[in-house]
């Protein structure tokens, strides 16, 4: 007889259906909220697991290696690659280049030649030149001495240059290729590689560390997971106005 409790504890992000680009932002979904203030230590503990599975998931996106599963065919549309870049500006913002602005306010202008809102609303035209200039910005960065030290001003981690130039790599390549076969369309996560089951696993630890944190009210662990955004058999685009992270 089959027992039908196994389910309940099998890894449901490891069944997901869904792109690429799509899984890709609902992971950036959860990241941030995990890292957001006051959450519980043992999700907060997650946190680095999900972003380096989440970094190396995002490889794929630009170069379907051995290890990422079967080589796409067609590639992701321009307004999907500018989403995921827009995506990156809007939480590097926050996380960093505020404070690295106060410490280098002269480099602002740089970065940002007409406000955050010259990139993240860019015109169809100017956005590959805009994002290239911030990613050059960010590569030409003062680089963090090997030994922290305390005193010294607010550098940016080496890592954020290093994911600007996979991003506006991808949509680059979005930009040349403006069609998307079918085969892209589909290209579903069940067949993607090693890279996505790090990703699922990365996932289902923060779901697990979340239940637990919240086993008095479990319903809790949602807010962590943008599960809106994902494809249905009802509406397979999803919802227009996901849920914003707590």
């Amino acid at each position: 007889m089959k027992d039908y409790q196994a389910d309940k504890y099998e890894n449901f992000f490891a069944h997901l259906k869904a792109s690429r680009p799509v899984l890709a932002r609902f992971a950036d979904f959860t990241a941030s909220a995990v890292d957001a203030p006051d959450v519980d230590s043992v999700i907060k503990a997650q946190l680095a697991g999900l972003v380096a599975a989440r970094g190396a998931f995002r490889g794929g996106l630009v170069a379907r290696t051995a290890g990422s599963g079967t080589r796409q065919t067609g590639t992701a549309t321009e307004q999907e690659g500018f989403d995921d870049f827009k995506a990156f500006l809007t939480d590097a913002n926050t996380r960093y280049l505020q404070t690295y602005f106060l410490d280098f306010p002269d480099t602002e202008a740089t970065f940002y030649p007409d406000k955050l809102a010259g990139l993240t609303q860019a015109p169809k035209t100017k956005r590959l030149t805009r994002l290239t200039v911030y990613t050059e910005a960010l590569e030409a960065a003062p680089k963090p001495p090997a030994k922290p030290d305390p005193a010294a001003k607010a550098l940016l981690p080496v890592a954020l240059a290093a994911q600007a130039r996979t991003l506006l790599t991808a949509y680059e390549t979005a930009t040349v290729k403006k069609t998307k076969s079918q085969t892209a369309l589909t290209d579903t996560i069940a067949a993607q590689g090693p890279d996505f089951n790090a990703l699922a696993l990365a996932l289902w630890h923060v779901h697990t560390a979340a239940l637990f944190a919240h086993r008095d009210a479990p319903d809790q662990a949602r807010k962590y997971f943008d599960f809106a955004g994902l494809p249905n058999r009802v509406n397979p685009k999803g919802p227009k106005n996901p849920p914003k992270a707590a």
